[in-house]
């Protein structure tokens, strides 16, 4: 048999088949991707194939995960030298950011987007509660928005709460598997209840100590907007770090600077304390010196 996960609780996983039968799975031995160590062999989106479990009722066995079309990863939190992947198959992810209520960091962000760029994933930055925002803070908002628009990224400002923006992103999400991303408390549930109507997920409710949010969603689950839309909403994380991606690769996945980098003296230019670095020549023109110093923290890490 085979079917698609839609729902990962990271030892048990229910699988829908093309008829919407579901079917309660759980691992048959041990499984590993490209010879990577895994926390999560299977994860939502995968395509696997299944058989009864002899010892168990109403229970079955994956024993084959089809190959997949890309996927998200990050490095686990819980094992050191393991990867984690957050969800397969999907046609782009959208991180659900705020500025307020929490403040989400912007090497965060920038580390979302490196990781979606090297694993071939168009890049999405949402950022939620523009309706609790004063003047100078939409203003600045603004700014960071048309700067991650300059460099190609989509990004764009909503209120799940009030469902501004709601129209506009159903017409993004239209015909594609979208994962959710995001900090616990930025609304990525409450954003969810208000594009599904038949999902009511818990709303992470946010500390009035550290304005932060408290986890809601323990697990990877689907959710259909229509046959052909589908949203993977994933749990609330503090941290994006990056899994097998090499020191010398991360200038390349920030697209501002492929652009200008024939410049630069030296061909293999690190864009760190190198002369005649076209990169640091163009910091706050051409250049974004926030995605500068996200680039410089990144490199720091794998000190």
């Amino acid at each position: 048999m085979k079917g698609l996960i839609i729902k990962s609780t990271g030892s048990w996983y229910i699988a829908k088949d093309k008829r919407n039968n579901i079917f309660n799975c759980r691992l048959k031995g041990k499984f590993r991707l490209e010879n990577l160590k895994l926390s999560n062999p299977v994860v939502t989106g995968d395509i696997v194939e299944f058989v009864k479990d002899k010892f168990q009722k109403n229970s079955y066995l994956i024993n084959k995960i089809i190959k997949r079309n890309n996927y998200l990863i990050r490095k686990s939190n819980k094992k050191k030298f393991y990867g984690h992947i957050i969800a397969s198959n999907i046609d782009q992810a959208l991180l659900i950011s705020s500025i307020k209520n929490p403040f989400v960091k912007s090497g965060f962000i920038d580390r979302f987007l490196l990781s979606c760029n090297a694993y071939g994933i168009p890049g999405i930055i949402i950022y939620n509660k523009n309706d609790i925002l004063n003047e100078l803070e939409k203003k600045k908002l603004n700014e960071v928005i048309n700067n991650y628009k300059k460099i190609g990224f989509y990004s764009t400002s909503i209120s799940a709460k009030f469902e501004n923006g709601i129209k506009d992103l159903k017409s993004l999400l239209k015909n594609k598997i979208s994962l959710f991303m995001g900090n616990s408390g930025v609304g990525k549930s409450t954003l969810i209840n208000k594009l599904c109507d038949k999902v009511n997920q818990k709303v992470s409710i946010i500390s009035n100590k550290t304005k932060k949010g408290k986890h809601r969603t323990t697990f990877s689950e689907m959710f259909e907007i229509n046959n052909k839309t589908k949203i993977i909403d994933s749990p609330g994380i503090k941290t994006f770090d990056l899994f097998n991606i090499n020191r010398d690769e991360i200038k390349d996945y920030f697209p501002e600077f492929i652009r200008i980098k024939k410049n630069c003296k030296y061909y293999n230019c690190m864009h760190l304390k190198e002369p005649n670095c076209e990169i640091k020549n163009e910091l706050g023109k051409s250049i974004w010196k926030r995605r500068y110093k996200s680039y410089l923290s990144i490199i720091e890490d794998y000190k």
